[in-house]
């Protein structure tokens, strides 16, 4: 089991975080983190408003997983990602919109040989929406990079989502994938489960848990926690 630190952000700041598992708590709304060696952050919480600049800033043979959950009702986010040489991010962004939700995502790749995966997944729910522009922006002549990067967007109400990909690809010797989908619930699957004495409401609460927790790399606790979130809407 890791031992997570607990940390507090309640001034704008530029921080740096070296080979750390942290539980964040972030109550500003302009943040740049310094990332090296190997880093683990969860970020869990429940929030009326949000808005947030935030830069990380990945040095080279390093390597960052960073988990986000956050329940908004308004939000206006920016999320920017630099990464440097020979360096590893995995990005997993869970939210429940039930206002208007904007998210800009910026992933810059300045160097050589990264891993890059961004999962970006969302409900939107009451009067949620998102509006989500996810860019991948890429130096010329770097090579050896793959980036991966995923938005899903599940609505369950009748407010318009959008999202805009933007692939700025300046090197021929990487590799970009973006995917993006918004959909509603399968009607066949709530089907099966009241077919199996699940109600209509029940059955919809576990697949925004299975959908949101599986975005996710945390562990029982954290997921406990999640719950607890949703449950206690």
């Amino acid at each position: 089991m890791i031992n997570m630190n607990k940390l507090i952000i309640d001034k704008e700041s530029v921080i740096d975080i070296k080979d750390n598992a942290l539980d964040l708590t972030i109550a500003v709304n302009k943040l740049t983190i310094n990332i090296k060696g190997k880093v683990l952050i969860n970020e869990i919480a429940k929030k009326n408003q949000e808005n947030l600049e935030l830069t990380l800033n990945v040095e080279p043979n390093s390597s960052l997983i960073y988990n986000r959950f956050m329940i908004h009702d308004t939000i206006n986010n920016t999320i920017i990602l630099n990464q440097d040489h020979n360096s590893i991010v995995n990005f997993n962004y869970s939210i429940i919109a039930k206002d208007k939700c904007n998210l800009v995502f910026n992933s810059n790749l300045i160097g050589d040989d990264n891993e890059t995966e961004i999962k970006l997944k969302a409900i939107t729910e009451d009067k949620g929406s998102c509006k989500i522009i996810s860019t991948a922006d890429t130096k010329p002549q770097i090579k050896n990079n793959n980036l991966i990067e995923s938005i899903k967007i599940l609505t369950l109400n009748e407010e318009e989502n959008i999202c805009i990909p933007n692939l700025l690809v300046s090197s021929n010797e990487i590799e970009v994938n973006h995917a993006c989908t918004i959909s509603s619930i399968d009607q066949q699957y709530l089907f099966y489960l009241n077919g199996k004495g699940i109600s209509t409401s029940q059955a919809i609460s576990l697949i925004k848990k299975g959908y949101l927790l599986s975005n996710l790399n945390i562990n029982q606790d954290l997921e406990n926690k999640i719950q607890e979130l949703i449950g206690g809407e």
